[in-house]
């Protein structure tokens, strides 16, 4: 079964994560500072899929990101986390809902995210940017 786009939508915060989390963090060019916020704020989402178009809207500290994409075409996203754009494509892999960064850096490295529900209140999101491999969880407020 494809990811339940439409059961992502709700208000979301930081749950756990892995050992190496901060340095992911670190590589993807997050200010530690910003770390901290990203771990205590809380994020309304709202996804849709219709047909192959995902439309992806959220909150990150007061900023509304919404973007629009068609799943296995790259695509242009905003990264609210270092204010810039970067190219993405979407694919829906079994259950899981994944993005491909080919240049998530601006020097090469690229990064594949892959989320799936761990039940209806936890999402679990796989990281791997470049050599580095992680994970964190968003739970439901």
């Amino acid at each position: 079964m494809p990811f339940p786009v439409d059961k992502s939508c709700g208000t979301w915060r930081h749950g756990s994560h892995s050992d190496n989390y901060p340095q992911i963090m670190e590589k993807l060019g997050v200010p530690a500072e910003m770390v901290k916020k990203i771990q205590e704020a809380t994020f309304p989402v709202n996804h849709s899929l219709s047909g192959d178009k995902l439309t992806i809207k959220y909150e990150f500290m007061g900023k509304l990101q919404e973007s629009t994409l068609t799943l296995g075409v790259e695509g242009e996203e905003d990264d609210p986390s270092v204010d810039r754009k970067r190219k993405v494509t979407y694919t829906m892999e079994g259950d899981n809902l994944v993005s491909v960064y080919p240049d998530r850096d601006g020097k090469g490295t690229s990064m594949r995210v892959s989320r799936h529900f761990v039940d209806d209140d936890t999402i679990h999101v796989d990281i791997k940017i470049g050599d580095l491999e992680g994970w964190t969880t968003s739970k439901r407020c």
